[in-house]
């Protein structure tokens, strides 16, 4: 039996848009900006420390999953694809590539060879998400049975490529993929089932221990394997598995990241409450507090607060007012405009 402080009616505008989305994406996009924010400060203050590590196990793996589960409406009934998606996050990315790197040259000061290839900062989400829109209309003609377990053997054998870093984000592409795929497959249904009691306490109780266990465990060289950029051979944390084990890492990262994501969305507004509109603007915040976080990282910002308490919860709160700012005009409305380029105009059908 479930309990909802909202009737049908109040869960979805008239136009049928679900608030549960706006309102997971919000929260996520929020804990993405605070995980940057207080990252530098988590060589030296453990809380910092386990709220990264726990923060970082689920918050890209949920926002991934609610991008597969809007992808069904990518492939019509009649197996045609929306190629303007597609192009839209092919013009965002392209866009945001050149934008961070005449920041990083021209106001940090910092040198690197250009590289359309190679995303600059987190922009490499949005190069998965360009991939995995690509190679969908060919995956979705398989079922789930197949396609989940396959995608999840991959990702599980990429950690041993060394080579497979950086470049177009390819271990992140594959690595990421079955929380992708996994989305495009589930259900509403089955996403309500995460509000019955009998589900969200289990959840609940479970992700309080994982965390526990990050607090008593705080390895800091296992980020390397919640970033999902790294062979496995890069992770410090794996010195205590054998070499032909590795794999079990990321396999419990997998178990990890699917108990704190489902508690999460389990505890997650089904209705309209302040910051729902804002929820639909989370691309906009993540890619405009990179500028603010890398000019944290060159300048050192965190070192100007007199305590480290001090500084913990001041970034946090920067990281709440930047991303309530960057939801609202005018700074969505580059991202607006972007989104209006039309190319199917350009191509055959």
């Amino acid at each position: 039996m479930s309990f909802s402080l909202y009737n049908n009616r109040e869960l979805s505008n008239d136009k049928g848009r679900l608030y549960f989305y706006d309102n997971a994406k919000f929260i996520l996009i929020f804990l993405v900006v605070a995980t940057h924010f207080i990252s530098p400060l988590t060589r030296t203050i453990p809380f910092c420390r386990v709220m990264w590590m726990s923060i970082n196990t689920f918050h890209m793996p949920a926002f991934i999953f609610i991008s597969g589960f809007f992808a069904k409406s990518y492939i019509s009934s009649d197996r045609t694809i929306k190629v303007q998606r597609t192009s839209t996050y092919i013009i965002l990315f392209l866009v945001a590539q050149v934008a961070v790197t005449l920041f990083e040259w021209f106001v940090l000061g910092t040198r690197f060879r250009f590289s359309i290839m190679n995303a600059r900062s987190s922009l490499w989400f949005l190069q998965c998400l360009i991939i995995w829109h690509l190679v969908l209309p060919y995956v979705a003609r398989f079922k789930p049975t197949v396609v989940i377990p396959v995608s999840v053997i991959i990702a599980l054998y990429v950690g041993y490529e060394t080579q497979c870093t950086n470049f177009m984000a390819l271990s992140r592409v594959f690595v990421h993929f079955p929380f992708f795929i996994c989305g495009y497959y589930c259900t509403q249904d089955t996403i309500n089932k995460l509000f019955k009691w009998k589900v969200r306490i289990p959840l609940l109780v479970c992700g309080a221990a994982l965390i526990a266990m990050y607090a008593v465990f705080p390895k800091t060289g296992i980020g390397n394997l919640l970033t999902s950029n790294y062979a496995y051979e890069n992770i410090e944390g794996l010195e205590g598995i054998s070499f032909p084990l590795y794999w079990t890492a990321r396999l419990a990262f997998y178990l990890a990241a699917f108990i704190l994501g489902s508690a999460f969305l389990s505890i997650i507004p089904r209705g309209k409450v302040l910051y729902t509109s804002l929820g639909a603007q989370s691309l906009s915040v993540y890619i405009l507090h990179r500028f603010v976080y890398l000019a944290e990282l060159q300048y050192q910002w965190y070192d100007l607060f007199r305590t480290e308490w001090v500084a913990v919860v001041s970034l946090i709160g920067i990281g709440f007012v930047l991303t309530v700012l960057f939801s609202v005009k005018p700074f969505t409305i580059p991202f607006t405009l972007l989104q209006k380029i039309k190319i199917n105009k350009l191509l055959r059908d």
